[in-house]
Parts: structure tokens; C-alpha cells; sequence
């Protein structure tokens, strides 16, 4: 069963709207290969140049060595990449084959980011030293590079064999919960809603994200699979200041119900795989939480009215006006504008009050021990840097208990959360949506780590 969410905060008003670079075009490992290069070529190192690359998996390290190896050749580097296990034998073996000089750089994804530190040292060995393998004056320096992470680094930082794959717990033990993450994708205006679904129906979600102007949609590997634009719909009487929208996957056939605040009806969209496009198919005269919920906008305010008409003509009548709802089969949160949420284990459950949640908050099942974890926000009004919680939802208010995992995220207000099945195992990747300061919006992918 397809998994459905909508989410739109309650935002404060950013910048006007900037372009991604032409940099970010390509890859962060290549990216990171030509930051260290040219690093090196500022030493003026003489050729051959040996490369020792360590940390991280071996999938990782192989390809920022093919990458680099690459980038010193077209310098006329002659460069080889040395296999050693540690910078001591690296050394030895570099002079050993006559290379002039040594790239020595240890790998890690943290923080987001692709990261490359070591040094660079002359192994030219002096005649008139006799047997002692001193070291020449020049090349030496200290290497310190760094790129944000894309999902390429994840899908390889994460392969077996690497220091960063997953394993299971201690038998008897619950899964643990540990998250690396890395830009997925990037868009040129901020979100009104994020969500996550099997469009294609190939048994891998793709992510959805609708902006005020547009809706795109994104496959795992942070690749755009369709876009269209909105701005030809009639616009809506009471348009909120801040983009604002619902986005939800409906069954039989996919389709993608899309609608934000500044237009006066939403669209249904069916994605044409084939030509590439999303195409409409009907319209909403209601916002779409979920396959079969609905909700109505409160008139000029970034919230959804509190009555949520469910399957089957059935109402449920939410406390209070939300931001954020997140469906996860028969469980529903609800979040509020002042950060608390009411949690329903089932349409007929009694609800439980939530606190201490952000604006971006989604359920789903991380770890693959069939109940779903809540993953939230910081509900700082304007925290820096803004985190990412996972908490545990089998007690009466999460908020109020320690994460089971959290980390701090990329510059800008993550406003958005959704969790997706982006590899099509059991456990679900997260992704946040983040107003970025220049009025841009990016899309992170978190995926499982080693606990």
C-alpha cells in the first residue's frame, strides 16, 4: 500500500527567488576531485603524482580516486592511485614506485556533506641521503575540501563492504536508527507541499514537490521525471502570503492531486512516462490529504480547516486548525500551527495530544520494525541549524522523550518532512524540504546509516 502525505507549514516570508548555480549541475564527487586538484596544482608538484585515498566504503573511496586520477591527468600529473593500508605504508610504497609526490585523503559523508582531508608531501628521495628517506622541502600542504553531498555519495557510501553500511542490531535487540544525508534536489522557488508516492507504479516512490508556479516530479536519484506548470489555473479569491498547498498520491491509477492556495481549484495529474510530462486528467474542489481524505483551506490562512472528510462519507473532526498532516495506514497527526499535533491510532481511536513538534513532521517506518517512527522538526520558531528528530511513537508524547536519533541540517528552515520507499526495501528514507535564504528551495535526502 502506497503511502500518501501532505505537508504545509505555517512560513514567515523569504527572499526573492534565485537559481540554482551552473555548478551544482554536476556531480559532488566530481566536484570535490576538481577542488583537490586544483589544491594540488597550486603546490606545483612535478609528475608522477601518487593518490591514497582511505575512509569511508570502498565504492566511495574507488570513485573519488577514478575521479581524481582523472582530474590530475588532464594536469599532465601522470597520477596513480595507491592502494595502502595505512599513510605510513602509502608513503613507503609511493617512493618505492618513484612517484615525486603523495595525495594522502581520508573520506567521510557528515553533516551533508562530502568531505576530503589530508595532506600532500614530496616523496622524491634525495641521492646524497644515502639510506634514509628523507623528505624534499616542497610539495607539502594540508588538504581540507569539502562539497554538499548528493545522492550518488549516499547510494555508495552505503554499498557493502564500506565503513558506513548498515547492520542489523544485537539479536533481540530494536533496530537502531543512525541517518546520512545529501542533496536530492533543488528548486528555484519555495515549497507549498511535499509528498512521496509510487507514480510510475515500478514499485519505487518518487518524490513530489509543488511550488506556488509548478509541480515536479523526482526519481531516487534526485533526477526530474516530469515538471508542469500551474500558473495558467484561475487564481483563488483569499491567496495566503506564504506558499502554501496539499499534494497527495491517489490509487487506481496513480495519479498526483496537486493544489495550492494560489489558484482557485487544484488538478489531477497522471504522469506520461514516456513523453516525460504529467498530464491532467480532472480537478480537485478540495485540498487532498491522502488517497481518499480530504480537508478544505481556511480562506487567506496557511491551515487547513479542522473537519477532515474521510473514506465513505465518514468526518473526523481534527481539535483544532492544522498545517501538517501525515497518513501512515490507519494512523493520522495532525500538527497545529503552535506546535502541538493530535494523533490518532485509527479513525476511532481517542486522539492524543503531541508536543514540542515542528512544522515539518511525517510518520513512517525507519528502522523496518513494522511501527512507524515519528520524524519531526525543531519547534524553535527560527533555529540554527535546524535538526531532524526521530522519535518513538509508542508512548503518550513523543516530544517530551530523548530521539532516538537526531541530527542538524543543511542552512535554511526545514518546513517539510515526508518519508518514501526509495530502493523498494523495507525500511523508508526520509526526505526534508528546506527553505533555503535566497528564496530557493532544496530537497534532503536522508538515508539509514549504521546505528
Amino acid at each position: 500500500m502506497s503511502r500518501h502525505w501532505v505537508l504545509a507549514p505555517v512560513l514567515a516570508a523569504l527572499t526573492a527567488q534565485a537559481a540554482p548555480s551552473s555548478a551544482e549541475s554536476t556531480s559532488a564527487i566530481d566536484r570535490l576531485a576538481r577542488q583537490v586538484a586544483a589544491a594540488v596544482r597550486a603546490q606545483r608538484v612535478e609528475a608522477p603524482v601518487a593518490v591514497n585515498v582511505t575512509g569511508g566504503s570502498a565504492e566511495l573511496r574507488r570513485a573519488v580516486g577514478t575521479m581524481l586520477a582523472s582530474q590530475l591527468a588532464a594536469a599532465e600529473l601522470a597520477p596513480v592511485v595507491l592502494d595502502a593500508p595505512t599513510a605510513e605504508a602509502a608513503e613507503a610504497l609511493a617512493r618505492a614506485q618513484g612517484s615525486r609526490a603523495l595525495v594522502r585523503l581520508s573520506l567521510d559523508v557528515e553533516g551533508g556533506e562530502l568531505r576530503a582531508r589530508g595532506d600532500l608531501l614530496g616523496t622524491w628521495v634525495n641521492f646524497w641521503s644515502g639510506r634514509a628517506p628523507t623528505r624534499p622541502p616542497k610539495p607539502a600542504a594540508t588538504l581540507v575540501e569539502a562539497v554538499p553531498a548528493d545522492a550518488a555519495v549516499l547510494a555508495l557510501a552505503l554499498e557493502s563492504g564500506g565503513a558506513s553500511t548498515p547492520s542489523g542490531p544485537p539479536e533481540g535487540a530494536p533496530p537502531g536508527i543512525r541517518l546520512l544525508g545529501a542533496t536530492l534536489a533543488r528548486l528555484e522557488h519555495p515549497l507549498a507541499a511535499l509528498a512521496a508516492g509510487d507514480l510510475d507504479g515500478d514499485g519505487r516512490d518518487e518524490v513530489m514537490a509543488l511550488t506556488e508556479h509548478d509541480v515536479s516530479v523526482f526519481d531516487a536519484e534526485g533526477r526530474l521525471v516530469a515538471r508542469k506548470a500551474m500558473d495558467t489555473l484561475p487564481a483563488s479569491s483569499a491567496t495566503t502570503r506564504e506558499p502554501f498547498g496539499a499534494l497527495a498520491l491517489l490509487p487506481g491509477p496513480p495519479r498526483l492531486a496537486a493544489w495550492s492556495t494560489r489558484h482557485a481549484h487544484g488538478e489531477l495529474l497522471a504522469l506520461d512516462k514516456a513523453r516525460s510530462t504529467l498530464r491532467v486528467v480532472g480537478t480537485m474542489e478540495q485540498a487532498p490529504l491522502g488517497a481518499t481524505e480530504r480537508a478544505d483551506f481556511v480562506p487567506g490562512q496557511t491551515a487547513f480547516a479542522p473537519t477532515v472528510k474521510l473514506a465513505e462519507g465518514r468526518t473526523l473532526t481534527v481539535p483544532a486548525p492544522f498545517t501538517t498532516a501525515s497518513l501512515e495506514a490507519q494512523r493520522m497527526l495532525f500538527v497545529h500551527p503552535d506546535g502541538a499535533a493530535t494523533y490518532y491510532a485509527n479513525a476511532g481511536a481517542v486522539p492524543l495530544r503531541w508536543s514540542h513538534l515542528g512544522a515539518g513532521s511525517a510518520l513512517g517506518d525507519l528502522n523496518g520494525d513494522g511501527t512507524p517512527e515519528l520524524i519531526t522538526t525543531s519547534p524553535q520558531l527560527s533555529p540554527s541549524p535546524d535538526v531532524v528528530r526521530v522519535l518513538a511513537t509508542h508512548v503518550d508524547d513523543p516530544g517530551a522523550h530523548e530521539p532516538l536519533w537526531q541530527g542538524a541540517l543543511p542552512a535554511g528552515r526545514a518546513l517539510y518532512v515526508v518519508t518514501a520507499n526509495l530502493d523498494g526495501d523495507k525500511r523508508r528514507e526520509v526526505i526534508v524540504g528546506l527553505w533555503k535564504p535566497d528564496g530557493t528551495s532544496e530537497l534532503f535526502l536522508l538515508r539509514q546509516g549504521t546505528p
